[in-house]
């Protein structure tokens, strides 16, 4: 399938070839010499962009977990999916959003905890990862979309009438603060959110690829910008980012439900910085949440995690949330 993620650099490699060719034409093969840095550089940027847009690991259809049966809602032709139980009209709703590369079947052992205390669990999975349909390019704001237009058709059918919980894991985590800010009519409904080693700021992720891509310090803040406009040029306004602010909290969104922060301490993955910031914009908010830094919490791989559970079956018991 063809990317639309290095548009940049197909652009830019056509009009510096273009220039290079006027240039030996017109007998300055000099100057063509004289500006190869620049355009080894320059091309190398562009393609850093296409780089910096990932695109998802493709996997096989994992096998059907027992007891879970697959729905999905078309939203702008893609076939969202998600995992869920057996629905009970009178419980409430638990919606639990696994990570980068990973898919909704891991979100079984977590859900088992919200099972237990009374709720229907519906395990989201992200456009194009586990089995789901491959696409062109993609984005936390495609994952947010959709996950906002699936609460709309939960609560058209009485899903969220009895109030629903998020639990989302590193960058489930992102995407459900974006989808439970409180200016949506589906947030009202919202009773808690459980963030799992989150994402906090995109700006950090961005970061972080520049390091990989071996991008200098001094011009991360500039590719961010580049990025931005690149993304903004490539998307229709319903997927828009206005600044980079945007996406960090607290403009990405802050929810103003009972909020569980759980992170692991030595977090391979993100590290604390995405925490930190959590946790300083919850304490100048003055906002419904507390947070516990967990040793024995690894940041992938903890399907089953005691001291997790632990830590939010007392939140859940401190805020009225168990249904059992």
């Amino acid at each position: 399938m063809y990317s639309r993620r290095f548009i940049a650099f197909h652009l830019h490699f056509m009009v510096w070839l273009i220039v290079v060719i006027f240039l030996v034409l017109s007998e300055l093969s000099n100057i063509a010499l004289l500006l190869s840095p620049i355009i080894i550089i320059d091309i190398w940027l562009s393609i850093s962009l296409g780089l910096m847009l990932l695109l998802p690991k493709d996997r096989n259809e994992d096998n059907l977990p027992q007891g879970w049966t697959w729905n999905q809602l078309l939203v702008k032709g893609y076939p969202v999916r998600w995992l869920s139980s057996d629905v009970d009209s009178d419980k409430p709703l638990a919606i639990l959003i696994h990570g980068w590369n990973s898919r909704a079947s891991n979100m079984t052992g977590r859900a088992e905890l919200f099972l237990k205390n009374g709720y229907n669990c519906i395990l989201f999975e992200m456009r194009a990862h586990g089995g789901n349909q491959s696409v062109q390019q993609w984005a936390a704001m495609h994952v947010v979309h959709d996950l906002e237009q699936c609460l709309i058709y939960f609560q058209e059918n009485g899903l969220l009438k009895n109030g629903f919980i998020v639990h989302g894991h590193s960058l489930g985590g992102f995407v459900a603060q974006r989808a439970l800010r409180p200016s949506l009519d589906t947030s009202k409904f919202s009773n808690g959110l459980v963030l799992e080693s989150p994402v906090a700021s995109y700006e950090y992720i961005n970061n972080r690829t520049c390091e990989y891509l071996r991008i200098p310090r001094f011009l991360h803040g500039i590719m961010m910008k580049r990025l931005l406009w690149y993304y903004n040029a490539m998307n229709p306004d319903v997927y828009s980012v206005s600044s980079i602010a945007m996406l960090a909290t607290p403009q990405w969104g802050l929810p103003n439900c009972p909020t569980i922060l759980v992170q692991a301490m030595n977090d391979a993955t993100l590290g604390r910085k995405h925490a930190d910031l959590l946790i300083k914009t919850h304490e100048q908010e003055s906002t419904d949440f507390e947070f516990h830094i967990v040793e024995e919490l690894n940041h992938a791989y903890e399907k089953s995690n005691t001291t997790r559970d632990k830590l939010i079956q007392e939140w859940m018991e401190e805020n009225s949330l168990l249904f059992a």
